[in-house]
C-alpha cells in the first residue's frame, strides 16, 4: 500500500477501498438470475458512497486533536458506522439502506429495515477476547469510554513489541484503546490517533460479507451454529488487518520516524490526527 501525503489521496484511497471491496463482495453474493455487470456497478457505486463517509468519519475523529475536544468521538463513530454499513450492504448485494450496524467496542448493534424494523445485538468474539485481555492487564477508564464510544484503558501492559520495547503513547488493540499514563499525561492527539486505528479495523468489516454463503450453509446443517450465529458476528477481518499492518512494517526501521510512518495505517492516523 502507498502512504498518503494529503487529504486528496486519503479521500481517493478510502473511496477506492470501499468501492473495490464492495464490488467484489457483490459479485460473490450475486444471485444466479442477476446480471453480473449490474450487480458489480451497483456494489461499487454504493461502496464508493460508504467509503466517502468513512473518510469523513476520520476527519471528524481528527478534530479531537485539532480542537482538543472529545465530543467529536460519537459523531465520528456514527459517521463511521454509517459508512461501513453501506459498504457491508453493498458487498452483501443488498440495498444500501437495508441494514445499519453500530459498533461500540466489541458490541455490534444491528438495525434491520428491509421487511420490518428489527434490532439485533451480537458480539464480535475476537474483539471481545482482546478487550478482555486488555482489561485484565490495565485500568478501565469509564468516563473516557463514555465520551468516545469505545472501551478505553490506561496502563503500560501490552504485547507485540520486540526486544522488550514497550514504550508507546497509546495503542489500539482491535477496538480497545490503551493509553500509557507514563508518557506525560493526557494527550488529545493520541486519543484521536488511536480512534482512527479503530476505524481502520472496521475498514475491513466488509470482508466478512464474502463468507455470507458458506456461513448460511453452516446454519442450515447445524442447530448449534444457528444459535451461535445469533450471538456472534465473526470478526474475521482482524486477521487481514493485522496481517497487512505487519506487512507494512516489514523491512522498515520502526525506531525512526520515517520507518515507522512508512506504514500506511500509521501514516493515515498521523495525517488525520496531526500527530
Amino acid at each position: 500500500m502507498r502512504s498518503q501525503n494529503n487529504n486528496t489521496e486519503a479521500t481517493i484511497f478510502n473511496i477506492g477501498i470501499g468501492s473495490v471491496f464492495s464490488g467484489i463482495g457483490a459479485v460473490i453474493n450475486k444471485k444466479p438470475q442477476e446480471k453480473l455487470g449490474k450487480v458489480l456497478f451497483k456494489g461499487m457505486a454504493q461502496g464508493a458512497l460508504g467509503g466517502y463517509l468513512v473518510y469523513e468519519s476520520k476527519l471528524l475523529a481528527g478534530r479531537i486533536s485539532k480542537q482538543k475536544n472529545l465530543t467529536y468521538g460519537w459523531p465520528a463513530k456514527f459517521m463511521n458506522s454509517a459508512g461501513t454499513s453501506i459498504i457491508e450492504n453493498a458487498a452483501s448485494n443488498r440495498n444500501f439502506w437495508e441494514q445499519w450496524n453500530l459498533n461500540i467496542g466489541f458490541n455490534r448493534i444491528e438495525f434491520h429495515t428491509r421487511d420490518r424494523f428489527q434490532v439485533k445485538y451480537r458480539i464480535q468474539p475476537v474483539s471481545f477476547l482482546l478487550t478482555a485481555y486488555t482489561a485484565v492487564q490495565n485500568k478501565f477508564e469509564p468516563k473516557l469510554s463514555l465520551r468516545l464510544g469505545e472501551f478505553v484503558f490506561s496502563g503500560n501492559n501490552t504485547f507485540g513489541y520486540e526486544d522488550g520495547n514497550d514504550y508507546y503513547l497509546g495503542r489500539a488493540i482491535s477496538t480497545a484503546i490503551l493509553l500509557n499514563p507514563d508518557t506525560g499525561g493526557f494527550n488529545y492527539n493520541t486519543v484521536s490517533h488511536e480512534l482512527i486505528h479503530v476505524f481502520q479495523y472496521h475498514d475491513f468489516n466488509v470482508l466478512n460479507a464474502y463468507l455470507n454463503n458458506p456461513l448460511e450453509k453452516f446454519k442450515e446443517g447445524s442447530g448449534f451454529f444457528q444459535k451461535m450465529d445469533k450471538i456472534f458476528h465473526y470478526d474475521f477481518n482482524i486477521f487481514i488487518f493485522a496481517g497487512l499492518y505487519k506487512m507494512e512494517h516489514f523491512g522498515q526501521d520502526q525506531q525512526s520516524f520515517e520507518g515507522y510512518y512508512s506504514n500506511y495505517f500509521e501514516r493515515e492516523a498521523y495525517l488525520f490526527s496531526n500527530y
